[in-house]
């Protein structure tokens, strides 16, 4: 008989290791970062809000780039159609200038032959002159005759050379106007390109912010896939927080029917009741009643049950008592508990005390009871004046 007791002995081990190999897995879930459900939950919500305020930054940076590229993009449509003016009136200013080159040769031409008449009148008064005045007299009928002939030569001579003065002037004023357009043409081509340099910076402009554009559009669509995962781990995060919430812990009890006993004597008022409610501009379905109390005010059990503790970013520090029979209640916003997860409490024993933890707007207890896993009013439990 005693050399069996080693051999019951191994297999006892044995037994205790392969439980413990089942067991490592999910005690280890959360003991490789040392996370609880509920502080991963806060975590990833508090990385959410990291990753939407980056986005809320680059979505800004965003605008601003797209402003800018829209405000170029105007100011060089502007330029645009400043140049296609300018250059309009480049063309009208040629058209000019060329009118004014074809003037200035007509007029050059009648110069020439102006001067080319002029000329062979010069050659013939020479030739003239050239006979005796004898010639002159005898050829003459008489003297007045002779002294009118040398007066049509004299104003033969004084209108060919004012004639040629005059047309020489028309000429010079010609080509002073050609010169006048030519310099305005200058400044139009001037300003033609002082705008295409300005138009080529704007564009450059525009590119810079089209870059910063598809660069922020890159950013925000990996800030959304981020954001998208974390949301997952979120939702999945809460999934478990609500698990625990509406599962009673598995006890080998049941509920005694008796009545609950009220968590905070001597503060019975509730700021808010279990229902629909407006939080912070929204709608909002409260699953418990809010019991306002000072700080360190202490929470009682309602009724026998055992202990699961938990921390949320919602209820702040928790406590869930499991009554049997698949009802339980919850105790959250605590400042500090004094029980233990799987401890056994009975009616009217201190767990906890108020505090204003969690997503709470001032201190208070709340006081919440499911039942099977949904919410219930913990009234039906409680007795005058709450049922």
């Amino acid at each position: 008989m005693m050399q069996k007791r080693p051999a019951r002995v191994f297999c006892l081990v044995l037994a205790g290791l392969m439980l413990l190999s089942l067991l490592v897995p999910v005690f280890f879930a959360y003991a490789d970062d040392g996370e609880t459900p509920a502080e991963r939950l806060q975590r990833l919500r508090e990385e959410l809000a990291d990753l939407e305020a980056e986005s809320a930054q680059v979505e800004n940076s965003r605008d601003a780039a797209e402003q800018a590229r829209l405000y170029y993009l105007s100011l060089t449509n502007n330029l645009r159609a400043q140049i296609e003016a300018l250059q309009e009136d480049i063309a009208l200013q040629w058209r000019r200038i060329e009118e004014k080159s074809a003037e200035i040769a007509a007029k050059a031409q009648s110069v020439a032959a102006q001067k080319a008449l002029f000329e062979q009148r010069l050659k013939g008064m020479y030739e003239f002159s050239r006979q005796s005045n004898l010639a002159i007299l005898l050829g003459a009928g008489n003297l007045s005759q002779l002294q009118r002939f040398g007066e049509n030569l004299q104003q033969i001579t004084e209108h060919d050379t004012g004639l040629v003065q005059r047309l020489r002037a028309e000429q010079a004023e010609l080509e002073r106007e050609e010169a006048e357009y030519e310099r305005q043409l200058e400044e139009l081509y001037a300003r033609e390109q002082e705008l295409t340099e300005t138009q080529a910076a704007y564009e450059a402009a525009i590119g810079d912010a089209e870059r910063q554009i598809g660069a922020a559009d890159a950013q925000l669509a990996a800030l959304s896939e981020e954001q998208a995962a974390k949301r997952e781990e979120e939702e999945e995060a809460e999934r478990a927080w609500k698990e625990w919430v509406s599962r009673p812990q598995q006890v080998d009890f049941e509920y005694n029917e008796g009545g609950f006993a009220w968590p905070i004597p001597g503060y019975t008022r509730l700021s808010s009741d279990v229902g629909w409610r407006t939080l912070e501009g929204q709608a909002d379905n409260h699953r418990g009643m809010d019991i306002p109390a000072p700080q360190g005010t202490p929470i009682y059990a309602a009724a026998d049950g055992q202990v699961s503790t938990n921390n949320h970013w919602s209820y702040g520090i928790s406590v869930k008592l499991s009554h049997g029979s698949g009802l339980a209640t919850i105790y959250g916003h605590m400042s500090a508990r004094v029980v233990n997860d799987g401890d056994f409490v009975t009616q009217g024993q201190l767990i906890g005390y108020v505090g204003n933890t969690g997503r709470s707007y001032g201190c208070h207890l709340h006081f919440e009871a499911n039942l099977n896993g949904a919410v219930v009013s913990p009234r039906a439990y409680l007795g005058p004046p709450w049922s």
